[in-house]
């Protein structure tokens, strides 16, 4: 009688501690769905709009002017220090493309704000391909934050031509030879932006955590 006493009181304690932890998955469960939730009716979501392409000056190493009108905010949340940006030097190479920043201190959800962004490219150190004629991939970063202290990245690749007339096989025109190729969004909490800020500091090794900032 012992024993089975004692194996009973084993059994009930075993079941209680199984139950105990199941309760805790479930919480820990309901907690990450909520959390997500809320996220997602915070996120922002943001697009350039209104673009266009203009001549400037004459000559083969004047510049042509690609532009966007305005930011439009599609998400759900308020979009708070927008900054958008694009730079291309790589590796010593000359300057093709460059984007004035545009900084906004808040876009709210379903808004838009005019951004006059405007983009410079530099054909004339475009090399051409063998239809002789000339084509770049464009590289533009806006990031934001929200109400929670999440970071939002969206990388925009434009595909343009010089010759305005050329088709593009891109699903998205958006002005004559100018077209969306991909367009990619990252969000992570401000504390590991930040982390990846630090470690992108370091030379050589941090290297690719200055790509993903």
């Amino acid at each position: 009688m012992p024993e089975q006493s004692q194996t009973a009181m084993l059994t009930t304690a075993t079941w209680s501690a199984v139950a105990a932890s199941f309760s805790a998955l479930s919480s820990f469960l309901i907690w990450r769905i909520q959390r997500r939730n809320l996220l997602e009716s915070v996120r922002p979501e943001l697009k350039l709009t209104g673009w266009a392409r203009t001549a400037v000056g004459q000559g083969d190493t004047a510049p042509e002017v690609i532009t966007f009108q305005t930011i439009k905010n599609v998400g759900r949340g308020n979009a708070l220090n927008v900054d958008v940006s694009a730079l291309d030097v790589v590796g010593g190479k000359a300057l093709t493309y460059a984007l004035t920043s545009v900084r906004v201190p808040i876009i709210e959800s379903h808004e838009q704000t005019a951004a006059n962004g405007t983009i410079l490219v530099y054909w004339n150190n475009v090399e051409p391909d063998q239809q002789d004629d000339k084509h770049l991939l464009i590289r533009i970063r806006i990031v934001c934050s929200d109400s929670q202290s999440m970071i939002h990245r969206t990388r925009y690749d434009l595909f343009a031509r010089r010759a305005q007339n050329s088709l593009i096989a891109c699903a998205q025109i958006i002005a004559p030879g100018l077209a969306v190729a991909d367009s990619r969004a990252i969000s992570r909490p401000l504390w590991r932006h930040k982390l990846f800020a630090r470690l992108g500091s370091v030379p050589v090794l941090g290297r690719p955590f200055r790509r993903a900032i």
